[in-house]
């Protein structure tokens, strides 16, 4: 009798989640699983992954690893390595999103081990598209884009949309951080056309914002403040809160060059709340980096303690890229680093958007 209502509930929690329904899908998939006896290995397996899935969707990364991690338990029970495989790269996002980097890092090679020697060239896109994130945050640029190109060439084998689509806005955020803007724009439109025609609602918010961003490190704020309401629109939707604050980091930005500091403030403390509730420390090292500069803008004068907790956080993350925007900022307000530091640091990670000595207010990639 219990199977019944188990699929039923899990059948519509499928179709809500298809819909980036995260919030109520994650319901469904809770109540599914509170149905389950505890010999219902594979039907709590399924509901702990949905579970996770939704809670990773919605910015609730440490909810997701717990849940992913019981899932990891109840899949190593039944020994299906293609399962333990989904599970890892999964467990890997989380923990990506929460600052966990190098232990993500090692989940994903273990996942995409498993992929390669069972043939499966799905698997292996979904892991590389998951490492090609991985390699951004690490600062390795390059390797970033060879890894979502080499996802790419196994989507495309498979005629699979929507991996593309991602693919294709992982790829655009890589080439924005590289300084090389009507690229961004082109990979983000790309992934936008996809997600049109396979009616991915998530898919079209990120790619949204994506082009938003694009738009503003091309200096065209009209188009730029035009794809972050639709793309804002969306989140707001689903309950995103984690892409939500993301985009309103990219807002605030955008004011802040135009000199609107009030509401540019307004955007960078709404996404600071966000950051703070989801646990994502590399959304906060932009929006306190934003902050630091309104002070300084606003008042003439530094706010150190921005700064200082910049500098706690980098220093107990692997965020590379970060790292150098850090340092640009001590250079702009404290003078107390050599400008071929900055060059250096940022050449290291294969970025050159740093063409010319900045000037405030900084439009930051």
């Amino acid at each position: 009798m219990w199977e019944k209502k188990v699929e039923s509930f899990f059948e519509n929690g499928e179709n809500l989640r298809e819909k980036s329904f995260f919030n109520e899908a994650l319901e469904v998939y809770q109540k599914a699983l509170t149905l389950c006896p505890k010999e219902a290995i594979w039907e709590r397996l399924r509901c702990y992954q949905r579970i996770g899935d939704c809670l990773r969707m919605i910015g609730d990364f440490k909810k997701a690893k717990e849940n992913f991690l019981m899932a990891l338990k109840l899949a190593e029970m039944t020994k299906d390595e293609l399962e333990i495989a989904d599970i890892l790269v999964n467990l890997g996002l989380s923990k990506r999103a929460i600052g966990e980097v190098i232990e993500a890092k090692k989940d994903f090679e273990k996942a995409l081990a498993i992929y390669q020697e069972w043939d499966d060239p799905e698997g292996e896109g979904f892991c590389l598209w998951a490492m090609g994130g991985l390699w951004r945050i690490l600062g390795q640029l390059k390797k970033a884009k060879e890894t979502f190109l080499e996802a790419i060439f196994l989507f495309e084998g498979l005629d699979n949309n929507k991996g593309k689509g991602y693919c294709f806005c992982g790829l655009g955020g890589v080439l924005r951080v590289m300084g090389r803007y009507k690229e961004s724009l082109e990979y983000y439109t790309k992934a936008n056309d996809l997600f049109s025609k396979i009616e991915d609602k998530f898919g079209l918010a990120y790619s949204f914002c994506g082009i938003a961003n694009a738009y503003r490190m091309l200096n065209d704020f009209k188009n730029a403040f035009f794809y972050f309401e639709k793309a804002k629109k969306i989140y707001k939707d689903i309950k995103d809160k984690v892409s939500y604050a993301y985009t309103l980091w990219g807002e605030g930005t955008t004011l802040k060059i135009q000199k609107k500091y009030n509401e540019a403030e307004e955007r960078f403390k709404e996404a600071k709340k966000l950051f703070e509730i989801t646990g994502d420390k590399r959304g906060m090292v932009y929006v306190l980096l934003g902050l630091t500069e309104l002070v300084w803008l606003k008042e003439n004068k530094l706010k150190i303690e921005y700064l200082e907790e910049v500098k706690k956080i980098l220093s107990k993350s692997p965020y590379a890229l970060e790292k150098c925007h850090l340092l640009l900022y001590e250079w702009l307000f404290k003078k107390n680093v050599q400008w071929d530091e900055i060059i250096k640091c940022y050449k290291k990670c294969n970025s050159s958007f740093l063409k010319e000595y900045p000037h405030l207010p900084f439009n930051l990639p």
